[in-house]
């Protein structure tokens, strides 16, 4: 399906692209942490995102879920966004054209694009949180992360390793 491409490859398959062993350790620490230790579901989502961030070298980074009637997108957590950026960011995502709500809806991580609107970081990165279950595919949210330089793709299975803990997290707080 389209959630289990990332970069044009398979998931879990990155054709040997190697990670750092700091980098990462530290998602993995921190998110099996977060997944065996989760005080409420947003320490789960901060742990994760704070995680990804720093490791990435990102500015701002966020989690988006659908609401519960699953109309619209709404912020679950954040990092590096003022308020008046978190909240422009909730009503962008409104819209079903924003890259954002596009990579929910069709989930393909892209990477290093150009943002739709002036202003902030340079570039933006938008990856699916998917789980499997059953067979089926079934998108939680979207992590969508922007900063300066380009990703990179050595970096991007880092990224995808705490997207897919990120996704665990989630499903594992719904179900709870």
């Amino acid at each position: 399906g389209l959630g289990s491409v990332v970069g044009g490859e398979p998931r879990g398959h990155q054709g040997g692209v190697e990670m750092s062993d700091d980098a990462a350790r530290e998602i993995l620490v921190v998110g099996a942490r977060a997944l065996a230790h989760p005080d409420a579901p947003e320490s789960v989502l901060r742990l994760l995102r704070v995680s990804i961030a720093g490791e990435l070298d990102v500015e701002s980074a966020a989690i988006l879920v659908p609401d519960e009637a699953r109309e619209h997108l709404e912020i679950a957590a954040s990092v590096g966004l003022p308020q008046a950026a978190v909240a422009g960011l909730a009503s962008a995502v409104r819209n079903p054209d924003h890259p954002i709500a596009r990579t929910f809806a069709a989930p393909v991580a892209s990477f290093d694009v150009l943002p739709t609107a002036p202003g902030g970081p340079a570039l933006r990165t938008h990856v699916p949180l998917v789980v499997t279950r059953g067979g089926v595919e079934i998108v939680l949210g979207v992590l969508a992360l922007a900063y300066e330089r380009p990703i990179d793709a050595g970096r991007r299975p880092i990224l995808q390793a705490g997207a897919d803990l990120a996704a665990v997290a989630i499903e594992r707080n719904r179900m709870a």
